[in-house]
């Protein structure tokens, strides 16, 4: 029995302290821990897999058996997309809310929310280039693709809307810095572009009448992801020249500037080869734009365009290596899941350089994109064997111990 003073009438000892109690277990379950903790990060896999892919399909220098591994590539990016959707979608219908508020309150999360729309265009990307040039799969494919890259637009335009309208709503960012991950949803709108291109150029019989209502949304598109772009660097160099080089951990980061241009050159480059080269026209052949006449030097003039924000991407590329030697020799860097950050953006501007290789008959350019493209599979791997290390060392993805838990804990010993 406990007295009125709050003493153990039976062996005369104070009740012993209660723990700290918390809304959620601070162990969880390693499945609980994976979909409760998902972020759209992991998306950037399904990223990285499907530019590989596209730029072993359309490298200048074919060989026997690139065809099937390109098709390798693209079938895990799918599966990929897949099993992360699924992951995303069961955090949702499992936790409410509490998804939802912890990207909204969360810069980087918030801007790696594109990397899902952005898989979805590579897996459309997929669609285009591989099923529906198989024999199997011929125009209905094409039209899947179609379908596909119209729900992807809506998607990608919508998202970058949301992260805008969320920033603005509920981020005073002010002297804080600024996450080089805010440029994920112009390179997703610019994304949209370069697929759109990809898209009208080589789907398997695709008509004019579908492919002009394509290239024309495109060129909106790229004129989003540039001009938004040059709005984010703006904010981005003024903290570069302020502060120095991102956190160690982030230095990874800088990668991402390479995309907005890279992948509007792109896009630019691609969308000109449609109008022009691939007839499409030609083959609409309506008012003054929509004709043959307007499309060759429209053709000159986006690869003119290209030329210039190639340019720019090359020089934050340079930057970027830059930034990760200084860190490197500082004996500053280790890896982070942010080091997928720079797959993608670089392998924005390799396509680029194929583009150019074409256009021009380049052996420097069909070198450089070579070169490129084996940098990214090597970098790949190095990514997929570092991430399957932390992830067997319980520090990544499958974390048993709730930071949620834990920090609530804290804050109740700071009390």
């Amino acid at each position: 029995m406990v007295d009125a003073n709050g003493n153990n009438g039976a062996h005369g000892r104070p009740d012993i302290e209660r723990k700290p109690q918390t809304s959620e277990p601070l162990k969880r379950s390693a499945f609980r821990a994976m979909v409760q903790d998902f972020s759209p990060i992991w998306f950037s896999w399904c990223m990285n897999a499907g530019i590989i892919a596209i730029l072993m399909h359309q490298l200048p220098y074919q060989f026997n058996g690139l065809p099937v591994l390109s098709t390798i590539a693209f079938m895990i990016d799918f599966i990929l997309f897949i099993m992360f959707s699924v992951v995303m979608l069961l955090r949702f219908a499992m936790f409410r809310g509490q998804p939802y508020n912890e990207i909204c309150e969360n810069i980087p999360d918030l801007g790696l929310l594109a990397c899902w729309p952005i898989a979805w265009l590579t897996v459309t990307a997929f669609v285009s280039l591989i099923i529906s040039e198989a024999h199997w799969g011929s125009h209905a494919f094409t039209i899947v693709a179609y379908v596909m890259w119209w729900f992807g637009a809506a998607w990608v335009l919508s998202t970058a809307v949301f992260v805008l309208i969320i920033i603005t709503r509920r981020h005073a960012i002010k002297d804080r810095s600024l996450p080089p991950m805010v440029f994920i949803p112009t390179v997703g709108v610019s994304t949209l572009a370069t697929v759109g291109g990809l898209l009208s150029s080589f789907s398997s019989h695709i008509s004019a009448r579908m492919a002009v209502p394509v290239i024309i949304f495109s060129f909106w598109s790229v004129g989003v992801g540039i001009f938004l772009g040059l709005i984010i660097y703006t904010m981005i160099v003024h903290q570069l020249f302020a502060k120095g080089w991102p956190a160690p951990e982030q230095s990874a980061g800088m990668f991402l500037l390479v995309g907005p241009m890279g992948q509007s050159a792109a896009a630019l480059q691609l969308l000109g080869s449609a109008a022009h080269q691939y007839g499409r026209f030609k083959g609409y052949n309506k008012g003054t734009f929509l004709t043959e006449t307007s499309a060759a030097p429209l053709e000159v003039a986006c690869i003119l365009l290209a030329f210039l924000l190639s340019g720019m991407a090359t020089i934050w590329l340079i930057v970027a290596f830059i930034c990760m030697i200084e860190r490197a020799v500082k004996k500053e860097l280790s890896w982070t899941p942010a080091w997928n950050s720079a797959i993608f953006p670089v392998g924005t501007l390799i396509t680029s350089l194929s583009q150019f290789s074409i256009e021009m008959d380049s052996p420097f350019f069909r070198v450089m994109t070579a070169i490129g493209l084996v940098w990214l599979i090597i970098l790949f791997f190095v990514n997929l064997g570092f991430t399957l290390w932390q992830i067997s060392q319980g520090k990544l993805l499958i974390v048993k111990e709730n930071p949620r838990a834990k920090q609530e804990l804290e804050q109740q010993k700071e009390r």
